[in-house]
């Protein structure tokens, strides 16, 4: 099942607390759909909706410096997703997914429970974007956290 989510979610929060999240550096993507599919097994989970941001638009950054960029980012996160799906579902899990439009120069999936809500979706990425060292390109960073693994995706 795929649900497009037509609202943006905004990535940028306002608070002025930092939260102590741990990330992991993965290296490329293809290293990490092992990780992050024994995260959900040792998790428990027998089902998960991936919420997954997609790069719509973004101010020029370090990470991405103008619509090729971005075009790239989006490319590579969709058809991640799909091979993630698939480990995912070959080990027992059921998985779906949904999309989200961002302003953010990053694509973000976050394993949630089934019947999870954006807002908290939204309060997760805010909260993993104040503590991601986002210097480089074509990087992976994983955070296991209360609510399940989510990967940052530049």
């Amino acid at each position: 099942m795929v649900s497009v989510i037509s609202k943006p979610v905004s990535l940028m929060s306002t608070d002025n607390v930092q939260p102590k999240i741990k990330l992991d550096e993965l290296g490329n993507l293809c290293d990490s759909i092992e990780p992050f599919t024994q995260l959900i097994l040792q998790s428990g989970k027998s089902a998960v909706r991936l919420h997954c941001t997609v790069p719509t638009w973004s101010p020029a950054s370090d990470i991405c410096l103008d619509l090729h960029d971005l075009n790239e980012l989006r490319s590579r996160s969709l058809l991640f997703i799909h091979d993630l799906l698939q480990s995912l579902r070959s080990s027992g899990v059921s998985a779906s997914y949904c999309l989200a439009p961002s302003n953010s120069p990053l694509c973000l999936i976050c394993a949630q429970p089934p019947g999870a809500g954006n807002a908290q979706i939204t309060s997760t990425a805010s909260d993993l974007l104040k503590n991601a060292p986002l210097k480089k390109r074509k990087h992976v960073l994983l955070a296991d956290l209360e609510s399940g693994p989510c990967l940052v995706i530049t």
